[in-house]
């Protein structure tokens, strides 16, 4: 079992960010000791893992709550629909690049 201090050291997040996780159902601890201490096991570990993972690519953790509680066909089409947005944004900020460039073109 790991403590939050274990778990914030190993993976970087803070301890308010894995109280967050919890209060918002997408980490539960394991267990919850008598002194009030969250434990974690290797399971919930793993889902950590995935929870980064997905932050890392900008899903929202609304969504990777979603993917994580779906079947492997659902998880596919929010992945899908999730990669889609990161293109639309893709394509706005090269848009946005491509106006600044022309700014500061013009301005020198």
């Amino acid at each position: 079992m790991y403590t939050v201090k274990n778990v914030t050291e190993m993976t970087g997040i803070s301890i308010r960010t894995l109280h967050y996780y919890d209060q918002i159902g997408l980490l539960k601890p394991t267990h919850l000791g008598e002194n009030g201490y969250r434990l974690y096991d290797e399971q919930a570990m793993d889902r950590l893992q995935q929870i980064l993972f997905y932050k890392e690519f900008g899903v929202p953790l609304k969504v990777i709550g979603l993917i994580l509680g779906e079947t492997s066909g659902r998880k596919l089409s929010l992945l899908r629909e999730q990669r889609r947005l990161l293109c639309e944004k893709q394509a706005q900020l090269a848009r946005q690049i491509k106006k600044m460039d022309e700014v500061l073109a013009r301005a020198e």
